[in-house]
């Protein structure tokens, strides 16, 4: 004989209050289990409730309030009982949805972010790190037993404002998890800035003190090249000296850099300080991530750059041949941080594992490393941010002269020589070589072994003074080789 198919049962039960009122409860039952009981919150006079019909009665009046809101608990029940016997939510999480009938008018938050706050925003405003706090928000909710928050509806941080609070603080670090609450902060504020007013979430903000980024000591990148033993780390390590030659760009910004952000009408090769043949500087135009609003420029084929970045693209093409880039010189991948945002955390989570191995850091150090670099060279503070891109073109700068970009390119050229960059990538291509027998070397890395080079510039400082002396010279009527005027007084 067939066992009768159960289904779930989702009813109505009551408690009675002193004062004549009573509770109103959502009972589940499904076959022999026993059952379980939720308090839906509403309370109302017993002789608002209709015993028969299991139902708030439909007269007008005081009765009219308690009516409204069953109506959005009974269509919530509906919905829950539909989605139970359609295996699509298990019955404790049903139980919990019960006494979320306020949101089933409401507003999912990713559908008004994305229909209003947004469209509220400028074109190229960048929405990825929303997405990210919404995708985490929610996986956090689910792995904290919380998934009848899922999907997150706005007025769901008004009811279970504790709920979502200790699961932001649950899976990320107080730093972290107070900058996500002053975010989402922003999306309530413009949905409801009486019911989510500024700084709504203050009494839960949590900081730490947080120690500064520390560089990279030379000899630490130098002694990871032993490391390197499988071509995961290579690509991990290759990808830490291009971000370092980029003046320590963000590894999100690296994905960005393409041929379309070039500022010069040239071909681009090998750049090499006053060397013949190699002497044609080409610049990228781009802005940072975290200060979209400032453009900046950046020298792109300063030796070994553009030999990191063809390594690099050889390396990513062998390890995960479907994302290399092979349609644009300078991309690495067929994504970027815009366009896949899980794929660079993925990416980023895969950076980070082997250079903590390999140098002891993340790929973000690079900036630090690079600035630091620079104040060793007596680099003054205002340049070392105009060189990570920090610097807004506003007031004394808004006039960016040719002369303020040379400066920047020698100073890069400088650090580049300063952290022995350039001996490190050769003898990096000598251990690629032993290691996998797989040959990087390119002309230009042979002419700077022939050559015995390892640094651009001997003072950057001096070079840009004779170049401004130059720029003086017609001017001025001074020969500043021979160091006397021309011409009679």
């Amino acid at each position: 004989m067939r066992k009768k198919k159960s289904n779930h049962n989702l009813s109505y039960f009551t408690k009675s209050l002193c004062g004549k009122r009573i509770s109103l409860y959502v009972r589940h039952k499904y076959g022999t289990e026993n059952p379980s009981y939720v308090k839906t919150g509403l309370v109302i006079p017993e002789a608002a409730w209709d015993k028969k019909k299991k139902e708030v009665k439909s007269r007008e009046g005081d009765d009219s309030d308690y009516r409204d809101k069953f109506r959005k608990i009974e269509k919530q029940r509906q919905l829950l009982l539909d989605q139970l016997n359609s295996h699509e939510i298990q019955p404790k999480d049903a139980l919990e949805k019960v006494k979320l009938y306020d949101t089933v008018d409401g507003f999912p938050v990713r559908e008004y972010f994305e229909e209003e706050f947004l469209a509220k925003k400028p074109e190229d405003y960048n929405p990825t790190k929303y997405y990210s706090i919404f995708n985490k928000l929610e996986e956090g909710l689910i792995a904290n037993k919380k998934k009848h928050l899922v999907p997150l509806f706005l007025s769901y941080f008004k009811t279970n404002k504790t709920d979502i609070v200790q699961t932001i603080y649950k899976f990320n670090k107080p730093n972290t998890g107070t900058e996500y609450l002053k975010k989402l902060n922003t999306i309530l504020k413009g949905y409801n800035s009486k019911e989510f007013p500024d700084q709504y979430f203050k009494e839960f903000y949590r900081t730490e003190a947080t120690t500064p980024q520390k560089p990279v000591p030379i000899s630490d990148v130098v002694r990871a090249i032993q490391k390197i033993k499988t071509l995961k780390q290579l690509e991990a390590y290759l990808f830490w000296l291009y971000s370092f030659c980029l003046r320590g760009l963000d590894g999100q910004d690296v994905t960005l850099v393409e041929d379309s952000l070039v500022v010069e009408d040239l071909a681009i090769d090998d750049f090499i300080f006053e060397q013949e043949g190699y002497d044609s500087p080409v610049h990228i135009e781009l802005s940072r991530k975290k200060t979209r609003k400032r453009k900046f420029e950046i020298l792109i084929n300063a030796y070994p750059t553009l030999s990191i970045n063809n390594a690099l693209k050889t390396i990513i093409g062998i390890n995960r041949p479907n994302d290399v880039n092979h349609n644009d010189g300078l991309k690495l991948f067929k994504w970027d941080r815009i366009t896949n945002q899980r794929k660079w955390d993925l990416y980023s989570d895969f950076l980070q594992g082997r250079l903590e191995h390999l140098i002891g850091r993340s790929f973000k150090s690079t900036r630090h490393t690079f600035t630091s670099t620079a104040e060793r060279l007596g680099v003054s503070v205002s340049d070392q941010s105009a060189l990570i891109g920090n610097v807004s073109r506003k007031g004394s700068i808004s006039h960016y002269s040719q002369l303020d970009q040379r400066r920047m390119d020698l100073i890069h050229l400088a650090v580049i020589g300063q952290a022995d960059i350039i001996r490190v990538y050769i003898n990096l291509l000598k251990h690629v070589k032993k290691t996998f027998d797989i040959d990087l070397v390119g002309d230009a890395d042979k002419l700077v072994y022939s050559l015995n080079l390892r640094r651009h510039l001997k003072s950057w400082r001096m070079v840009y003074e004779q170049e401004i002396e130059r720029e003086l010279e017609d001017d001025l009527e001074y020969d500043y080789d021979n160091e006397v005027f021309r011409g009679e007084l």
